[in-house]
């Protein structure tokens, strides 16, 4: 990085397009989430009947984060 090649620059270029393209979670919600969409419209208010939404919502963020 401290010289003035050409070579540097581009080892930064590099560098800055792996972080450009990484993502939240390595899953994408691609072709592995579609079985389960149909499952989670169902599932939704049957988990709001047996947790009230704020324990549910922590739970959901807590996974996430």
């Amino acid at each position: 990085m401290g010289s003035a090649e050409i070579q540097s620059l581009a080892d930064l270029s590099n560098s800055f397009k792996v972080v450009a393209t990484m993502r939240l979670a390595p899953v994408t919600g691609g072709p592995s989430c579609r079985p389960w969409a149909p499952h989670s419209r169902q599932l939704g208010p049957l988990a709001l009947t047996m947790m009230p939404l704020e324990a549910l919502l922590k739970t959901l963020f807590g996974l996430l984060f």
